[in-house]
């Protein structure tokens, strides 16, 4: 019986061995592939596009608010409408934006917000 205890530890130490070694040079041979390999050689570019392509800001939002705004020249003048696409998604925020885009057109009073719609 001791024999085969022998035997069979035997043959578990070779195996455990025998794993220990195959494992090393699968180890060694990854290393020595991927340590040599040249990552930017093989760098692939993205290809340019043909032609140039002309997007309006107004048209390339996809998210967002349409703020509409009352807005006037003078204290006295007749209230317009003041129309304004901004990316924001917060209605504060677009609001906010669409406020200063009023005044910076040349509309130094701001009546009353008239709507703000989701795009």
């Amino acid at each position: 019986m001791s024999e085969n205890f022998k035997d069979f530890e035997e043959a578990l130490t070779s195996s455990r061995d025998d794993f220990i070694v195959r494992q090393n040079q699968a180890v060694e041979q990854a290393r020595e592939q991927f340590g040599k390999k040249n990552i930017k050689a093989k760098k692939l570019e993205r290809p340019k596009p043909s032609r140039a392509q002309s997007v309006t800001p107004s048209d390339s939002f996809k998210t967002g608010h349409i703020v509409r705004l009352a807005v006037r020249r003078k204290q006295i003048a007749l209230d317009e409408m003041f129309e304004y696409k901004s990316d924001k998604l917060s209605k504060l925020e677009a609001r906010l934006d669409a406020e200063k885009a009023a005044k910076k057109a040349g509309y130094p009073i701001i009546g009353y917000v008239y709507s703000i719609d989701k795009l």
